[in-house]
């Protein structure tokens, strides 16, 4: 007898295991894939136009030049914009061999006045910025590598601006110290927009 309860037993648990496998089972989400988005073909990139003659086609004005490469010995000036309080600066670079030798920067304010300490002038990062934008020129020799000035943004502006003009212009005097009778300011009287 203890086999066929063994039997019983074991046909029993087969048919339950059985029913099992075949009851029904709560549906799983089916996890459908999305499509990928199509790739957006990316334009290829475009290089700004080349100044085949001297003027810069985008703006009408004529090109920045940055370095002293092909310009004649000499001091060559520069002035920037005002900024909104009235403020300036103008710089004067000496070029031999097409190089930077020095370079002289003093910034204004609305009243003409030198910013410097002597003039009651406070703005710490400024006043290092008239000393270390010099250097930074004369060691880079190209106005588009000096670095921001940290705390004086707005003088590296400036200084950038002026440097600019003034290598876009004619030299003021030899290097040697004559004077050529070009206009310092690069065509810039009171008022007037700077021409180069």
């Amino acid at each position: 007898m203890s086999k066929r309860i063994s039997l019983f037993l074991t046909a029993l648990v087969m048919m339950l295991v059985l029913l099992a496998a075949c009851a029904p089972q709560p549906a799983e989400p089916q996890v459908t894939p999305s499509p990928s988005p199509a790739a957006t073909p990316t334009p290829p990139a475009t290089e700004e136009p080349t100044d085949t003659n001297g003027e810069d086609q985008q703006n009408g004005e004529d090109a920045d030049v940055t370095t002293p490469e092909g310009l004649e010995d000499g001091v060559y000036t520069g002035r920037s914009d005002e900024d909104e309080r009235g403020g300036y600066g103008e710089i004067s670079i000496t070029i031999a061999n097409e190089k930077i030798t020095e370079v002289e920067y003093t910034e204004y304010t609305g009243d003409g006045e030198v910013k410097s300490a002597e003039n009651g002038y406070e703005y710490e990062e400024a006043l290092k910025a008239f000393e270390e934008l010099p250097k930074q020129l004369v060691e880079s020799q190209d106005v588009d590598e000096i670095d921001d000035y940290s705390g004086a943004t707005g003088t590296t502006d400036k200084f950038r601006t002026a440097a600019k003009r003034a290598l876009s212009g004619s030299p003021t005097e030899e290097a040697g110290g004559e004077d050529t009778g070009t206009n310092g300011n690069n065509g810039e009287a009171a008022g007037e927009e700077p021409t180069g």
